[in-house]
């Protein structure tokens, strides 16, 4: 009787190896279709406030809603948010004001919201459990009390320079932007503060690449909106922009593109340092 013969250990080695060689080739490309995949999820949603500002503008006169309050319907303290720093800051982390659970806290455009599949982008979420990603220039942590509510809700923010006047609008209608296939009114916000770039990370539902005087005078100085760039190259620190985390490099996850979604109501990408020029409605 023939004894079976097994694997010695030099042949388990080899195929331990040939395994590890083909993970790594692997890998990456696994991880590139899930950006991929998370990324059109992130559109998915983008598109349910396209279809939210087209309603909202069809039913009050074809005005924008103001930003600030695009989410909430007050801006006193709500449930959960902390004396220090500014509380309008802490709620798109703040589990106990999230809207989805929570819809007594809603604007009334909010109302309008029902189409969106969710307020987040699956890939802003993971990067925003990074304990850097809760840290604003505005905000003042307060360890374990905000530590026990913090969960990400919400990321996509309302372009600042549509709406009312007296609170920094460009434009007040939808009619007003000149094209609006080029304009968009929320975008993917980013987490992290970028040195010489952005000055904070997310911190309340207003995007504001440069607040009204400034980009007017960037406007003049540069005479072409797309020559306005972010940088030490280039104009210099935004005050918020578009999260640069789609697409992006391992070693740089905020310098990629973000999606947006357009006056037009279409949804596409715009890379991070081409923040200034799609929010500009004129």
């Amino acid at each position: 009787m023939s004894q079976k013969k097994g694997f010695t250990l030099i042949e388990l080695l080899v195929v331990i190896a040939i395994i590890a060689v083909l993970m790594g080739i692997l890998m990456p490309a696994l991880q590139k279709v899930k950006r991929q995949a998370e990324s059109i999820v992130c559109k998915g949603n983008l598109r349910g406030f396209g279809l939210a500002t087209t309603m909202y503008a069809q039913e009050n006169e074809n005005k924008f809603v103001n930003a600030a309050k695009a989410y909430f319907r007050t801006d006193q303290r709500l449930p959960g948010e902390t004396i220090g720093g500014s509380h309008l800051h802490q709620r798109w982390y703040n589990s106990q004001v999230d809207l989805a659970r929570h819809p007594d806290f809603a604007s009334d455009f909010f109302n309008y919201l029902k189409e969106a599949k969710a307020l987040i982008c699956p890939t802003f979420k993971a990067l925003a459990k990074n304990k850097g990603a809760r840290l604003s220039s505005t905000v003042a942590w307060q360890g374990t009390q905000d530590d026990a509510l913090y969960e990400p809700w919400h990321n996509y923010t309302m372009n600042a320079l549509l709406g009312p006047a007296n609170v920094d609008g460009v434009v007040a209608k939808t009619t007003q932007v000149k094209d609006p296939s080029t304009v968009f009114v929320f975008a993917d916000e980013g987490p992290y503060s970028v040195t010489g770039i952005v000055g904070s990370g997310l911190n309340d539902t207003r995007l504001y690449v440069l607040f009204k005087s400034g980009a007017e005078a960037a406007i003049q100085k540069y005479k072409n909106k797309n020559l306005v760039k972010p940088g030490p190259d280039g104009y210099g620190q935004f005050v918020d922009i578009i999260g640069g985390f789609h697409g992006a490099p391992s070693g740089d996850v905020t310098s990629g593109s973000g999606n947006c979604s357009f006056v037009d109501g279409h949804v596409g990408s715009v890379r991070r340092d081409d923040s200034f020029a799609p929010p500009w409605p004129k």
